[in-house]
């Protein structure tokens, strides 16, 4: 008869356990879907973004290619003719314009819509950097011989100074960027460790109870009591557990009780030769912890 009633007093328990419980799983189950969710859109604008930063790369690139034929031009080894070589040397200044003005239109384009940042945009940002840098280097040098010319000095003034501003551009996107990616995979990483961690409080009644965690209710003259999780609980007499790695708990008693509610067939005791229950087997975690994230085992 007293197992009955106890039986009764866990059943009329259960509910309130599970509401409780269940609302602060679908609260964060919830946040941590619409966390998934603006990492994806993340994903998805970077896929944009890195197809802009190759075009740039493709026009540096280019760019690279007329500087070999502007010193080509201009080579002591190549007899210049004012006519021919001097045409062709505009020529490909001005295309080199042409291109960085493209570059600083993608360039705008990026930095109006900027939302995203990822590992693969990280090495672009490098790659451009440096291609830049390269790139400063080698006007400085084909502007010394141009001036020695006297051929559009203006134009290629124009062409460090559109390369400057890529520059200082690429080095905000990675600033803000890096620092909104941090914050939002901290927060994502946050948010998966409270749905996967679960507490365990082991000991006898007198033990649990001493330190805060279980009571005793109904009954009669003290007879036909049942324990129970106090609803003001103590935190810190609970071991911290991932659910998704932990599968066994360590009893060692001879007779345990769980107080809190988990359904039968989710879990089961491990006996050894001396009839010693030596561990709580979870055998499927998702049911084992679907009622309650706390785990309460009186020991005898």
């Amino acid at each position: 008869m007293k197992k009955m009633k106890n039986y009764i007093a866990v059943l009329l328990l259960a509910p309130v356990f599970v509401a409780c419980n269940q609302k602060k799983v679908d609260e964060l189950t919830a946040e941590n879907q619409e966390l998934s969710t603006q990492k994806q859109e993340l994903s998805t604008e970077l896929e944009a973004y890195m197809k802009t930063f190759n075009d740039i790369e493709a026009n540096l690139k280019e760019i690279k290619e007329r500087e070999e034929n502007i010193n080509l031009s201009t080579s002591d080894n190549v007899e210049y003719k004012e006519g021919d070589s001097k045409a062709a040397v505009v020529k490909d200044i001005q295309a080199i314009n042409t291109l960085m003005a493209e570059n600083r239109q993608k360039m705008d384009e990026l930095q109006s819509k900027l939302n995203t940042n990822s590992a693969e945009f990280k090495r672009l940002v490098g790659n451009l950097n440096r291609r830049i840098k390269e790139k400063d280097e080698e006007l400085v040098a084909l502007k010394e011989d141009l001036e020695n010319l006297n051929i559009e000095k203006e134009q290629l003034a124009k062409n460090v100074e559109n390369l400057t501003y890529t520059v200082d551009t690429l080095s905000t996107i990675k600033s803000e960027q890096s620092e909104m990616i941090a914050t939002q995979t901290q927060k994502i990483e946050n948010q998966t460790e409270a749905l996967n961690t679960a507490y365990v409080a082991i000991g006898t009644y007198k033990d649990l109870e001493e330190e805060k965690v279980v009571t005793k209710e109904g009954g009669l003259l003290g007879i036909g009591r049942t324990e129970k999780l106090k609803s003001d609980f103590n935190d810190k007499a609970f071991s911290k557990i991932d659910k998704t790695k932990v599968n066994s708990i360590p009893v060692f008693a001879k007779k345990i009780e769980l107080v809190t509610s988990h359904p039968e067939g989710s879990y089961e005791l491990s006996v050894n030769e001396e009839e010693e229950i030596e561990k709580l087997v979870i055998l499927d975690p998702d049911k084992f912890w679907n009622s309650s994230k706390y785990l309460v085992v009186v020991v005898n």
